[in-house]
């Protein structure tokens, strides 16, 4: 073996900035799988990209992992394919020089030291192996030997020609007719061998005639039973060769062959993998992505957005953008919702509330008299209200009814009695008016004699007497609010006319004239018999506060200084207050809200019964597993398990594993984790229907850490898949790589010739 098949070297790169482009490292796998380190460290692993054709071409291959070790600057690498070669490109910073590379350098340095010397040694002792050389000497002695030996061969050639030359003059005795018949005998007269012949090897077989020979020449059904491996044509297909006339017309189909031009077009066209990796590159780089059908689908489908990246809701027609936080609505039809400091749109919810309180609102039919309350007229109210409350100055009802059952009698007074006859307080109170000594005078009340009282005389005396009605024009029903003057001339009463300046004063709001007072208050005379209700400060205003302390409704547009928010009140409610509320609870005082200080959230969530995983017979990728299993709650819980319904018909089938297909039925399925970072592991069946054979009875893992991971299936190595083909594949056997054992097959004469 070589070097380089002994110590692998590889051509190391310079770190530097600008990445370098790896094309087409080829690894060849073995039982469908090849793992290990790639050439060359610091790989940029978002850059891998792996073909089962040089030049990315022919399949990209997916089913592949990535894993760390100890040495972190390495990439090592699990890929898996049915393919016997695949192709890796991939982009590097450059290569760390390790110790383990001087190490290799210094040992191959040392074997090929010894190798040299060792090449030497054998020299220099084939050179003295006197055995194996002869001198110079030795070679003339030996060429004049040859000479001597030639001669002595001619010279026996000679003898033996003299002998023939005998023998033949005594065979020309012979007579010509004897000649003759000794020539034509076919019978072997001097009983020649085979052997005497050189056919010793050759069978004792009749030759075959001409004919026969000649029907055996154009015999074509292959009468020697020749296979196409006897005459090297072993990987040939067993196809019948096509006619000459088939073959012209092949070659002369323009339609199933191309010109050097069509040619030329089509080798300018990208490969279905050049365009899928464009369309995959793109795919990551624009920003509007494929329309979702409600706003919530937005997280699932995607978990991972970019700043930019834009989504249309099917059931709004919003159109949503991330703006590296939270998804923003940006279209022209979405008006944001109303907040306390926005304004906005309602939200169906808030909108039900409205149209709730406008199905209860309720119109004052006095609203104009509500309106004209004011400050003055509830500070008249308030006063009105104190002077109601005195309880010295009014009675109870109780009082008012014992009052009312003592009436017209008189309190009974110690030392006095009360007569039997009927003694009204009337009678009493003309006992109490008489003077003393007075004596009964009923003064004459006639025509002639009725009295008159101060008042009357007051206004007696001030009429005018007869002659002052010389001094009333007859014009006087026509000069009403005038006075006359001394000149018998009818003034207008004002102040410079009666000679009186008008006294300094203001006019401001708390003055009103009677007409503007009678339209602003209600008289309390007024509250009950104009309609106006009891707006009284007894009902209104009960705790004394000049606050109304309750209406019966008030539209909700009437209402100011609304708080945003209602909290409810600290109250309580009994049982008989609560609608659906249960005979009977349990022992442990029905369903709490936290055990030890931990939410249902925080528990595995274990299913007690099967459950149906798509509750059809789809077969479906590991994303819409995902979904599928969003869409059952598994990522609700830090852990969650499942066992799928022990029937075909109703349970999905996983297709893209890498190890075939995995059919859902009767399989135990584990969640770990968020819907952003999580775990999958499914154990399978010993038998399924539509699945994979060899997924059968096995244990598969999908890890997904989120944004730059690559996640993959992993099939789980256990006792039920030992053996062939389990995927097992050790680094070493006895401490030894496979590359120091001799491979199998393909083995040539440079493998075993050495440097």
């Amino acid at each position: 073996m070589g070097l380089k098949q002994i110590y692998n070297f590889i051509a190391r790169l310079n770190k530097r900035d600008n990445p370098y482009t790896i094309v087409d490292e080829q690894v060849l796998l073995t039982d469908g799988k090849w793992e290990g380190f790639l050439e060359h460290d610091q790989v940029i692993e978002k850059t891998i990209e792996i073909y089962t054709l040089p030049n990315k071409e022919g399949e990209r291959v997916f089913a592949y992992t990535l894993d760390k070790k100890e040495e972190v600057w390495k990439t090592y690498l699990k890929v898996f394919s049915q393919s016997e070669a695949l192709y890796i490109t991939y982009e590097t910073y450059g290569d760390t020089v390790e110790a383990e590379d001087i190490n290799q350098l210094q040992g191959a340095a040392y074997y090929l030291e010894n190798f040299i010397e060792n090449v030497k040694n054998k020299l220099h002792s084939h050179d003295e192996d006197k055995v194996r050389h002869i001198t110079g000497n030795e070679r003339e002695s030996w060429n004049s030997r040859a000479f001597q030996k030639d001669l002595e061969v001619t010279n026996q050639n000679l003898q033996m020609t003299n002998e023939n030359l005998e023998a033949t003059n005594q065979n020309l005795g012979l007579t010509q007719q004897e000649l003759l018949s000794h020539k034509n005998a076919k019978d072997n007269p001097h009983a020649v061998t085979k052997h005497q012949v050189g056919l010793g090897n050759v069978e004792d077989i009749q030759q075959a005639s001409k004919a026969e020979f000649i029907l055996h020449k154009e015999d074509l059904s292959n009468p020697h039973q020749v296979t196409k491996a006897q005459v090297g044509l072993g990987n040939l297909d067993n196809i019948q060769q096509a006619s000459k006339v088939e073959f012209n017309t092949h070659t002369t189909d323009n339609i199933k062959h191309i010109t050097s031009s069509e040619r030329n077009n089509w080798n300018d066209k990208y490969t279905k993998a050049e365009v899928d990796n464009k369309l995959a590159s793109l795919e990551t780089k624009i920003d509007w992505k494929e329309s979702v059908a409600t706003f919530e689908d937005i997280a699932s489908t995607y978990p991972n957005p970019v700043d930019g990246w834009t989504v249309n809701v099917k059931d709004t027609d919003y159109t949503y953008r991330y703006n590296g936080t939270e998804w923003v609505v940006i279209s022209a039809n979405a008006i944001p919702k109303a907040t306390t400091s926005v304004d906005g749109l309602l939200s169906k919810e808030d909108k039900v509330k409205l149209d709730d309180v406008n199905s209860k609102k309720h119109t004052h039919g006095n609203k104009s008299v509500i309106d004209a309350i004011t400050s003055a007229l509830v500070t008249n109210w308030n006063s009105a209200f104190s002077h109601i409350s005195d309880v010295i100055k009014h009675i109870t009802v109780d009082e008012r009814t014992l009052w009312n059952t003592v009436s017209n009698k008189v309190d009974k007074v110690t030392g006095k009695q009360l007569s039997t006859n009927d003694y009204t307080t009337a009678e009493k109170n003309k006992l109490s008016g008489i003077e003393a000594n007075a004596n009964r005078y009923v003064h004459p009340n006639d025509a002639g004699t009725r009295h008159v009282t101060d008042a009357e005389k007051t206004i007696w005396n001030g009429k005018a007497n007869a002659s002052h009605g010389n001094h009333v024009p007859a014009t006087q029903s026509a000069n009403n609010k005038k006075f006359l003057r001394c000149d018998n001339t009818w003034q207008d009463v004002t102040p410079g006319n009666i000679g009186a300046a008008p006294a300094s004063h203001h006019h401001d709001e708390r003055y009103y004239t009677e007409t503007e007072a009678n339209a602003k208050f209600v008289s309390k005379e007024d509250l009950g018999a104009a309609g106006y209700g009891d707006m009284t400060k007894a009902i209104y205003d009960t705790n004394n506060s000049g606050i109304v302390d309750k209406a019966e409704s008030v539209a909700w547009d009437g209402i100011t200084g609304k708080p945003p928010t209602f909290p409810p009140s600290a109250h309580t409610h009994t049982k008989s207050q609560i609608s659906d509320f249960p005979t009977s609870l349990p022992a442990n005082g029905g369903n709490a809200d936290t055990v030890d200080g931990l939410h249902a959230s925080s528990f595995t969530r274990v299913h007690s019964g099967s459950v149906n995983f798509g509750g059809n017979n789809k077969e479906i990728t590991t994303a819409e597993f995902k979904t599928l299993l969003t869409t059952m709650g598994a990522f609700k819980q830090p852990h969650w398990i499942a066992r799928g319904s022990w029937s075909y018909a109703t349970n999905q089938i996983i297709t893209d594993s890498g190890f075939g297909k995995i059919h859902l039925a009767g399989c135990v399925v584990e969640v770990i984790g968020t819907s952003s970072a999580y775990t999958i592991r499914i154990s399978t069946p010993t038998t399924a229907s539509g699945g994979s054979s060899s997924t059968l009875n096995c244990e598969f893992m999908y890890v997904d850490n989120g944004t730059s991971y690559s996640p993959r299936w992993s099939k789980i190595w256990t006792s039920n898949n030992d053996g062939g083909g389990s995927g097992m594949d050790a680094d070493t056997v006895d401490g030894k790589h496979a590359s120091d054992f001799l491979p199998k097959k393909g083995l040539t004469w440079n493998d075993l010739k050495g440097v």
